[in-house]
């Protein structure tokens, strides 16, 4: 009689370890899972935020006249090299805040809206989990 109850209380023990151990795997797979895609949510947000910066980087020296509209054609400016593999007619200098390659197309003035001239901002960033 003792026996058995030795064989059904091991049985108990072994059940409830089995299940902890499967909860703990599944707790720590979402936690992996929620890291990665916080981190990539992340990479996402600097990128954005390198592009409205160089956005504000371009206005400013089109607006200080360091720099100057193209009268006809596309200028580009790139911030650690272009993404579109065109020749670049301003150099963003390089910043270490700012890991991302940004590539702004300035277009003539008046080629939209008039009185207006239209800038296009590009970020290339990559995602490794």
């Amino acid at each position: 009689m003792l026996n058995d109850k030795r064989g059904f209380i091991l049985f108990i023990v072994l059940s409830t370890v089995l299940i902890v151990a499967m909860l703990a795997g599944v707790i720590l797979s979402m936690i992996s899972s929620q890291s990665r895609l916080t981190n990539h949510q992340v990479s996402r947000i600097k990128a954005y935020y390198a592009g409205k910066g160089m956005m504000n980087y371009t206005l400013e020296m089109l607006r200080g006249g360091t720099w100057t509209l193209p009268s006809s054609g596309v200028y580009y400016a790139c911030h650690r090299g272009c993404i579109d593999s065109v020749t670049e007619s301003y150099d963003i200098p390089d910043d270490s805040d700012i890991p991302y390659k940004v590539q702004v197309t300035i277009y003539p003035a008046n080629s939209g809206i008039p009185n207006t001239a239209r800038l296009e901002i590009k970020t290339e960033y990559t995602y490794t989990p």
